[in-house]
């Protein structure tokens, strides 16, 4: 055939790979479940152990098996089976220090949490990816929230404020190009952030400091955007508007008018950013 045929050929092989590998990862997960529903309670708590630590093992002998070539589709599908390899042994080292050495409650959210962040990171330093980022930024935080949980039960804007806290401190390290890939990091980052704002405000007292901790969380990120010229945070900020606006208007002016002009405001703050967008995108 003609070399743009052989071409679109071999572009298409890996990309059917791709699918093939999600396809049966989601039948293999199917039938775990079905394993689990059926059968789970039935299991000794080393047969739960070594269940998981199986799926472990060949989803990280999988993911390794694709990881050395150029071809991205495959890279993808490798970080795709490297990540369920995490939550797998996830799974297995917390039932063994739960059921297994019967350890407090807190304690073993703690020491998943610290080693799936430990082989998270090294995972992500050999191949980086959003996959990869995401296993470690969910490790990370899992360890965080769980040494809070030592002691007296902190109250739940604690938890909100650390969520932003984390977030931001994300943000910012992938925006130095210190985590790979950038985009995906801040990404995370800015959610984690508007996720903490409203966790911050989940409480009825502390409605008002979850509400204008999300909107000051909305302008920084647009605002950060701007002055950087990046399209992300900008997006990101637009985001926030959109969520925090009719909160807010909402909370401050009652239900009935209030909501209405919220829509109607972050209708208005969204369209001027669009506007932005189309007069200022070279500079971007």
């Amino acid at each position: 055939p003609p070399p743009i045929v052989e071409a679109a050929e071999e572009h298409r092989i890996p990309i059917i790979t791709e699918i093939l590998g999600y396809v049966g990862a989601a039948l293999a997960l199917w039938a775990v479940m079905f394993l689990v529903t059926e059968f789970w309670g039935n299991l000794s708590d080393w047969a739960q152990i070594s269940l998981f630590a199986v799926v472990a093992i060949v989803l990280l002998a999988a993911g390794t098996a694709l990881l050395d070539t150029a071809e991205p589709a495959i890279r993808r599908l490798s970080s795709i089976l490297w990540a369920g390899s995490v939550v797998s042994l996830s799974g297995s080292t917390f039932i063994a220090f739960e059921s297994v050495a019967g350890l407090d409650p807190e304690l073993p959210w703690t020491l998943v949490g610290a080693i799936a962040a430990a082989i998270g990171g090294l995972m992500l330093r050999r191949h980086p990816s959003v996959a990869q980022q995401v296993v470690l930024f969910a490790a990370v935080l899992t360890t965080a929230i769980a040494l809070l949980s030592f002691g007296p039960e902190p109250e739940m804007f604690v938890f909100g404020f650390v969520v932003w806290a984390y977030g931001l401190v994300w943000m910012l390290v992938a925006r130095s190009g210190l985590l790979q890939p950038k985009g995906a990091g801040m990404v995370l980052g800015a959610v984690a952030m508007l996720v903490g704002a409203q966790i911050t405000g989940a409480e009825g007292d502390l409605t008002t400091i979850g509400v204008l901790l999300g909107l000051a969380t909305a302008g920084m990120l647009a605002g950060f955007g701007v002055m950087l010229r990046e399209r992300l945070p900008i997006i990101l900020g637009g985001v926030g508007i959109f969520l925090f606006v009719p909160q807010a208007m909402f909370h401050f002016f009652g239900e009935a008018m209030g909501g209405m002009f919220g829509l109607f405001a972050s209708g208005l703050l969204l369209v001027g950013l669009a506007i932005w967008f189309g007069r200022h995108k070279e500079a971007l």
